[in-house]
């Protein structure tokens, strides 16, 4: 049995590459990389919020994942390198409402972002630009 101390992590999603690797989204403003064949430690831990990271959702390709965050953001972070590669922000300041969900389309052009506030916002991967506001 492989026990993984996971008590500070808000959301987890599994790799559909790979189903041994999945990420988890924490309190302490990071993500973390896992691997079922190591055990008690993550791979690599991700920086970048600041805020608790609230939810996390693997890319479709599987070699990156996005992050929502109640620093309001969501980032996008790449696996291999360990490097982030997007940063999609509601809005400036700190007026900006709690990231609480994100999910991608199955091309992974777009990423869907919930809020506490109740809006959803539809991100062009590529570009970082809303195309879409649901309010």
């Amino acid at each position: 049995m492989l026990l993984l101390n996971l008590s500070s992590n808000s959301s987890v999603s599994i790799n559909g590459s790979n189903s041994r690797m999945f990420v988890s989204g924490s309190c302490d403003a990071t993500a973390r990389l896992w691997d079922t064949r190591v055990a008690s430690r993550a791979v690599r831990t991700f920086h970048g919020h600041e805020g608790d990271v609230n939810s996390v959702k693997f890319f479709p390709d599987g070699n990156s994942f996005g992050t929502g965050s109640d620093d309001g953001t969501c980032r996008l972070y790449d696996i291999r390198t360990g490097h982030q590669l997007q940063v999609y922000p509601q809005q400036q300041g700190a007026d900006a409402p709690p990231v609480t969900s994100v999910a991608f389309s199955v091309s992974g052009r777009l990423l869907f972002a919930g809020y506490s506030n109740g809006d959803c916002f539809v991100w062009d991967t590529l570009l970082a630009k809303v195309i879409i506001i649901c309010l």
